[in-house]
């Protein structure tokens, strides 16, 4: 069976993945809250896996993008193809159709926003968690690398479709109120783009050590 969950199932279940010590930003709980209430939280029909739509649908089947809250701990090992990364980097949202996701990393004692593509392309999002809220309700169909994130979120969807975008007004207008989130004209002003991409570094440097 798959449906709605309901009772903060998916806050819970993410709350008991989360490594000991590894603290996600209040504005991230509180937009899943939100989407909680609104009876977002769901399970794939193939894995049965919960995920949370980050932008509100009225049912299952009218899912339109496939960027979603997500809980898969196997993922990091999978990707960097060793064990003990997984402290140190949480997949969040999945954003593409091919597999790529969004992912907290704790870099220090700072957490910060990075990109893990199903190819192997890795980058820094940004380290706001404001930041972050408006690109994942942004409206974004999917995101499977830097070259989607050249486009607006409008563009993006017309490159799959001939029809309408769906702006996902409600969520903007939740999380520009309780959030203070604002949303920019094109999404280059979100991104962190850096010479010296830490997180870069960081993948360059793990894989060297396999």
């Amino acid at each position: 069976m798959f449906g709605v969950l309901k009772n903060r199932a998916f806050e819970k279940a993410l709350q008991k993945s989360l490594p000991q010590g590894f603290v996600l930003p209040e504005g991230i709980w509180q937009l899943i809250r939100w989407l909680e209430a609104k009876g977002q939280c769901f399970r794939y029909r193939s894995s049965q896996a919960m995920f949370m739509p980050t932008m509100p649908v009225d049912s299952f089947d009218q899912l339109w993008s496939h960027l979603a809250f997500v809980i898969e701990p196997d993922l990091v090992r999978n990707w960097f193809g060793k064990d003990g990364l997984e402290d140190l980097i949480v997949p969040l949202v999945k954003c593409g159709a091919d597999g790529s996701h969004f992912a907290a990393w704790r870099n220090g004692a700072k957490t910060e926003f990075v990109f893990l593509g199903s190819e192997g392309e890795a980058f820094s999002v940004t380290n706001s968690v404001q930041e972050f809220i408006a690109l994942i309700t942004m409206g974004y169909f999917s995101i499977e690398g830097r070259f989607d994130l050249e486009l607006s979120p409008s563009d993006n969807y017309s490159e799959y479709f001939d029809k309408k975008w769906p702006d996902p007004v409600d969520v903007k207008e939740y999380v520009g109120a309780a959030l203070g989130v604002t949303y920019p004209a094109t999404v280059e002003s979100l991104i962190a783009r850096s010479e010296e991409d830490p997180f870069v570094k960081f993948v360059e440097r793990t894989l060297a050590e396999t």
